[in-house]
């Protein structure tokens, strides 16, 4: 039953935004972009009951690179940006290359068009919260 009810939130959504929101066949993920450069992945976890919502930030770079432990230091820091951006959290994906912002809530709390919303906009603001912070901090070497 809850799964039905986010897939039909989720179909509203998709409805509202004219964006195709299908889930991929083999993985199951729903992935579309918000504002042309943040990807947003969800997917539902049968298991649980609950949506996984994942957003890749940035490509780590090389672990041997000279601003590496103090980029690490940095994540450290962002890992749980909680307070204004809700519960997301910063991880880095199967590879170890990319940053991700993820959270993972119960398909109970996702009971309508505007939770959808919202908690996808927590998630876009966590992206580009870090993204501004590493920026800042971490300028690009063609930047200095």
């Amino acid at each position: 039953m809850l799964k039905e009810q986010f897939f039909s939130i989720l179909k509203e959504f998709s409805e509202l935004t004219g964006a195709d929101l299908s889930p991929d066949e083999q993985t199951g993920a729903v992935v579309f972009i918000v504002d042309d450069d943040i990807v947003v992945n969800l997917r539902y976890m049968e298991d649980s009951d609950t949506v996984l919502i994942f957003c890749p930030v940035i490509d780590f770079g090389e672990f041997s690179a000279p601003d590496a432990g103090a980029k690490s230091l940095s994540l450290l820091e962002l890992t749980d940006i909680s307070g204004r951006c809700g519960s997301v959290t910063l991880a880095l994906d199967s590879d170890a290359h990319l940053v991700l912002a993820m959270d993972r809530r119960s398909a109970l709390t996702i009971s309508s068009l505007d939770a959808l919303a919202g908690w996808i906009e927590i998630t876009t603001e966590a992206v580009r919260s870090v993204r501004q912070s590493l920026a800042d901090n971490f300028p690009a070497a063609e930047d200095a």
